[in-house]
């Protein structure tokens, strides 16, 4: 049951930042709903079990494409 929840959360999550994304005028608003749309996938990934998909999601999706978005 539990798991059923954190798995809605984090994909509500993650299609109402994609959404954001692009609806948002401000490209520093969209890399921060785009940062979370990331983070609520790489929680999927966790949730199946994939801990290499969820650090990999994270180190070079998140922190690494969204350092050059940004800057």
């Amino acid at each position: 049951m539990f798991d059923k929840a954190l798995f809605y959360f984090f994909a509500s999550l993650a299609v109402v930042s994609a959404f954001l994304v692009v609806t948002r005028r401000n490209a520093v608003h969209s890399a921060i709903f785009l940062i979370t749309a990331l983070l609520a996938t790489a929680g999927i990934f966790l949730q199946l079990h994939a801990e290499f998909l969820f650090i990999v999601q994270i180190i070079l999706y998140v922190g690494g494409i969204m350092v050059l978005f940004v800057f």
